[in-house]
């Protein structure tokens, strides 16, 4: 992973990656913002992937649970979230980047172990 991300040199040999590269880690991080931009990240909001987004990674009922849905606040001073819901969101935001009529290149996601909080 290291290796990948440019973080190590490789022991032996060389290697190249034909895209762009975007990194899950296993520590989920939430910034203070509403659910919905912590999830976009700056990208455009596209309704139709964006629910398809929420349902695949099992976000709907937290979003019914949430006072004010996707547009509740979170991070430092808004809504405390449980450590499987800070990975749900983690893993939409680099899920959303997966949208093909919105980004001309695909990215590479490496994910460290992000399932392990759900």
């Amino acid at each position: 992973m290291q290796v990948l991300l440019n973080e190590l040199e490789p022991s032996k040999g060389t290697f190249r990656v034909n895209g762009k590269l975007a990194y899950a880690s296993q520590e989920a991080w939430i910034f203070e913002g509403s659910v919905k931009q912590n999830i976009l990240f700056g990208k455009p909001f596209e309704k139709d992937w964006y629910n398809k987004v929420v349902d695949a990674c099992a976000l709907r009922r937290d979003l019914q649970l949430f006072p004010y849905g996707d547009e509740t606040l979170v991070g430092d001073k808004g809504t405390c979230l449980s450590g499987g819901q800070k990975a749900r969101i983690n893993l939409a935001r680099y899920k959303l980047l997966g949208y093909p009529k919105t980004y001309s290149l695909q990215p590479i996601v490496l994910k460290s172990n992000v399932f392990c909080m759900l």
